[in-house]
């Protein structure tokens, strides 16, 4: 994924079209049209609004996917997700967790393991989270 590419995914994960990027960072909305089509070479100081409108890193912003192991692409996707609403974060949390721990499991049930009936009868821990907070009416 190329700088543009990811100028757009992050933009497009706040809601912002190519003007409400522009207004939040004073990059015209034709060079921000440019950049996300990758012509140009931006300056460090664009490179810096975008980042600080964006709330991203220099890597989250620089760095081409289909160039990167899988470790910083969980690492990037993560980071993408702690600006998520809390109860987003939950459901997302949930989700890793779930998996996991199936995972684990799963290992438990390999040809010559005699483990796994214990293993079955006590499913592992899930990560608590805590309540989440009511809203005032």
């Amino acid at each position: 994924m190329s700088l543009g590419k990811n100028i757009r995914r992050m933009r497009q994960d706040k809601g912002w079209n190519q003007l409400q990027l522009c207004e939040r960072t004073g990059i015209k909305v034709g060079h921000i049209s440019k950049l996300e089509q990758d012509e140009g070479d931006p300056k460090l100081s664009t490179l810096h609004k975008l980042m600080d409108a964006l709330e991203c890193s220099a890597d989250s912003l620089l760095l081409d996917i289909s160039k990167m192991n899988r470790d910083a692409i969980l690492k990037q996707t993560l980071e993408r997700a702690l600006k998520l609403p809390e109860a987003n974060k939950a459901a997302i949390i949930e989700v890793v967790d779930g998996y996991c721990r199936a995972c684990g499991m799963e290992q438990n049930f390999t040809e010559g393991n005699k483990t796994w009936l214990t293993i079955y009868m006590k499913a592992p821990e899930r990560i608590p989270l805590p309540e989440a907070k009511e809203k005032a009416e």
